[in-house]
């Protein structure tokens, strides 16, 4: 039975011919309808190409994927056939319809991690991040999870919790986090929504997960008036640098009063003024900031920015913040970083124990404040500088050894020049 690099190497050949985001709606489209219509699709192999064309097209009408552009299978016949055969082959070699859903979900989550950089691309977590927020959140499986820039919804169902409630504001991108919650046969309740401005009230859900889209602009007329701001009201004007500050007041606003937040940020926010500033210093005075993470550049796909992981817990019993420095984690294959499940766990464990190591250390609040209330780790931890001891008559030695090497190879040089 062929793996999942397998299929993914096939369906990345097959689909070379245009970009990666039409190529994931199209694929996924196709893997659902397989799911639905094993038969059917095998019949229609052998048809025109035109009766391809309708035969997906009625799929895309019966399931009212109205996000679903029919541009996208204007391809010639042999390449629709060929990845139809190819999650047909998927099914064949799958018991029932739940393990082909599986299978299915894991081959097109692979194609969505691994898509080059492309201009067109909507947001993708990278597997770095999945595997840092499965071992740090650990499990939540009782747990009610909500979020509000869910992208394809990879992040929840890493995470395995029941129904989470994911909201994106992208119409293809929700549309196909719908196919593969149905592939893979988790309930989840997934809408388009702007959650920055629709107005919403609160989920009071247990646990709030989010890689929202980094460095959005966003306009402070866009958000004035939503009930997230009002929870934890900032004097300051909103600039249209502080989305930062935006998700993490809506993820708390979110949660209910035992609730936690675990958020992939830029490490700018860490430390700007003005609102996000205002908004670090009442985080820290309600005593709400678990702990910060810095994490290794190059940890999302295809870009070598660093990015931080703030918690924030809202029933936080301790009275320290504990900071982790975790940017040399992580190895480089190709010039890619790889951060693996045990990388995570290292994190995980840097959380979670009580004594400080040199990636480690936990900051009051008056240290914290003392410092303008940044939360970024260089303002903590000392920097050793490791001075080698030299042995100086050793090295007058080797000074010397080296002048008579000179001397004697001056001497022959002069002595060939001679009897030129």
């Amino acid at each position: 039975m062929k793996n999942t690099i397998e299929y993914l190497d096939d369906l990345s050949t097959m689909t070379s011919s245009t970009t990666r985001s039409s190529a994931l709606e199209l694929l996924t489209v196709i893997a659902y309808l397989v799911k639905q219509h094993k038969d059917d699709s095998k019949n229609i192999l052998l048809s025109t190409h035109e009766n391809i064309l309708t035969f997906i097209s009625d799929f895309v009408a019966e399931k009212e994927l109205h996000w679903f552009s029919k541009d996208v299978i204007r391809w010639n016949a042999n390449q629709l056939v060929n990845i139809v055969q190819v999650f047909l082959s998927l099914r064949e070699q799958c018991s029932n319809n739940q393990d082909y859903g599986g299978k299915a979900f894991e081959v097109l989550k692979a194609f969505a991690l691994n898509s080059n950089k492309n201009s067109d691309m909507f947001n993708v977590d990278s597997q770095n991040i999945l595997n840092v927020f499965k071992v740090v959140v650990g499990s939540i499986e009782d747990k009610k999870l909500y979020d509000g820039a869910c992208g394809l919804g990879l992040l929840a169902h890493e995470l395995n919790t029941q129904k989470p409630i994911l909201r994106d504001i992208n119409e293809a991108t929700v549309g196909m986090a719908k196919l593969l919650y149905a592939l893979s046969e988790k309930e989840a309740d997934i809408q388009q929504s702007d959650s920055l401005s629709d107005g919403a009230s609160s989920l009071g859900v247990d646990v709030v997960v989010s890689t929202p889209p980094i460095n959005m602009r966003v306009s402070e007329s866009f958000v004035a008036g939503q009930n997230y701001l009002k929870e934890l009201f900032i004097a300051a004007r909103i600039p249209s640098s502080a989305s930062e500050s935006l998700w993490i007041q809506q993820a708390l606003y979110n949660l209910n009063t035992h609730g936690k937040a675990y958020l992939q940020i830029i490490p700018g926010w860490l430390f700007r003024g003005g609102y996000d500033a205002e908004l670090r210093e009442k985080l820290v005075q309600l005593n709400w900031v678990e702990a910060v993470v810095l994490l290794p550049a190059g940890i999302l796909t295809d870009s070598n920015i660093e990015m931080s992981l703030l918690i924030l817990n809202k029933a936080k019993n301790k009275d320290t913040i504990r900071l982790v420095d975790a940017r040399s984690f992580g190895e480089r294959q190709r010039r890619k970083l790889h951060l693996s499940l045990n990388d995570a766990q290292k994190i995980k464990e840097l959380l979670t124990v009580d004594q400080e190591t040199e990636w480690s250390k936990d900051v009051t609040i008056q240290q914290v404040k003392a410092n303008k209330y940044s939360l970024h780790c260089a303002e903590y931890f000392d920097v050793h500088i490791e001075v080698e001891q030299l042995d100086l008559e050793h090295e007058l030695a080797i000074l010397n050894e080296k002048q008579f090497q000179y001397l004697s190879v001056k001497d022959e040089f002069n002595q060939l020049l001679n009897n030129i």
